[in-house]
């Protein structure tokens, strides 16, 4: 089981260990940093065929849990809905384990409809509440974001997560309309490079600006490169961005994935100035664009020098780097409309783009659009429905497993 093998890889496991007395599935090789003390235990795997053999299952994971940091449970039933789940969730409480996830798969063996819960040892933190003394910097950087760029301040600031703009000269009103932010949570707003416009986006060189910006913030407990268009979420249903980020930290982690919903718009009608992205854009796709296998865009504050400009701000790397097993989601609105994605796409971004840094491969996600291409078919996406989409893409959000047919070559762990 590919996600298996990932949850093994990322809490630093020897492999997945079957309670069916099969062998050992030895995790892929992997060097995803410091491992902690309790290191080289096997994740457990353990698949039942009916809700008879429900009680027995989680006796026998329970015994193993003693000795690993997480367990999986696949219960192959015919109806995985939620009221399943409940039941499912209840029991698993019964039996005196902690369901830290609950969602729907498939069982691997017949690709029936399948329950799918992962377990962690009552010893395990759960999350909660961060500090005040918590603090959290967003990294944003801006080019023509003057639609969305109050919303997305108001939002980051509401989460009590602060604020550094980065913005590459906007010839909008981007800057005016963040400077209202100034002293409410929004610490500084920088305009880059400090000469003036260069008529080129070069990425290198903003993600090494944004690592000087981390260096010097040497007050923040976590830093984040936030782009002006996107929303992110923790992984537990409740529990906010900056409360997911201390609670990773609590469990040893230095730097959190993400994984990627691209929002198109599939109508002219968003106005800013009435509703939310969130609200408007309803329909979606998980990117499986290669550059965005990895989103490790928040790192924990270690004193060390953190390197983006070589991924292009994708892959931090840094001394201590640990990456948080369980993926946070990024929910991203690049095209709000046919008229935006003309704007953006073919006016501010293809004739700026670095002739060196697209012979890298970089800059490439809106190749082949045309300007239909901006507005999809609702037919073409998922319907994003915020009651069942973490139960219903349980692996996908948590993992990216399904959402990318393979790891790219040059990925680095956790992988499956």
């Amino acid at each position: 089981m590919p996600f298996a093998r990932y949850l093994a890889q990322a809490w630093c496991c020897e492999g997945v260990e079957p309670l069916d007395g099969g062998a050992l599935e030895a995790a892929p090789g992997f060097d995803s940093g410091p491992a902690p003390a309790d290191a080289r235990l096997p994740v457990v795997a353990c698949r039942t065929a009916a809700a008879t053999e429900l009680a027995p299952a989680l006796a026998a994971l329970r015994r193993r849990l003693q000795r690993a940091p997480a367990g999986l449970l696949v219960v192959r039933q015919p109806d995985a809905g939620r009221c399943r789940l409940e039941a499912l969730g209840c029991a698993v409480a019964a039996a005196g384990l902690r369901a830290e996830f609950l969602g729907r798969c498939r069982s691997s063996r017949d690709e029936l409809p399948a329950a799918l819960v992962i377990v962690h040892p009552q010893s395990v933190l759960r999350p909660g509440p961060a500090p005040p003394r918590f603090r959290v910097l967003a990294v944003v950087p801006t080019y023509n974001e003057e639609d969305v760029i109050a919303q997305t301040l108001r939002y980051l600031t509401a989460q009590g997560i602060e604020v550094h703009l980065l913005d590459n000269w906007s010839t909008d009103a981007t800057v005016e309309r963040a400077r209202a932010f100034l002293a409410r949570g929004l610490v500084a707003i920088e305009r880059f490079p400090v000469e003036g416009p260069t008529g080129r986006y070069e990425l290198a060189s903003i993600m090494r600006r944004v690592e000087e910006i981390g260096a010097s913030a040497t007050w923040a407990d976590w830093v984040m490169l936030h782009d002006a268009d996107e929303r992110r979420t923790s992984p537990w249903p409740g529990v906010g961005l900056r409360d997911g980020l201390w609670h990773a930290q609590r469990s040893g982690f230095t730097c959190i994935d993400h994984v990627t919903l691209n929002f198109w718009p599939v109508d002219d009608a968003f106005d800013p100035g009435v509703a939310d992205l969130e609200d408007h854009f309803r329909f979606f796709e998980f990117s499986n664009h290669p550059g965005h296998f990895h989103q490790r865009r928040a790192w924990r504050q270690l004193g060390v020098p953190v390197g983006l400009a070589d991924s292009a701000g994708h892959d931090p790397r840094f001394t201590g780097r640990r990456v948080y097993p369980y993926k946070f989601l990024l929910k991203h609105y690049p095209i709000r409309s046919r008229a935006h994605g003309e704007r953006k796409v073919l006016r501010d971004r293809a004739s700026r783009w670095s002739p060196a840094e697209r012979a890298h491969g970089w800059h490439q996600q809106y190749d082949g659009l045309a300007p239909q291409d901006f507005v999809r078919d609702r037919r073409s996406l998922l319907r994003f429905d915020a009651g069942t989409f973490e139960t219903r893409y349980l692996i996908e959000r948590l993992s990216g497993v399904g959402v990318f047919e393979r790891p790219p070559s040059w990925a680095t762990a956790p992988l499956w």
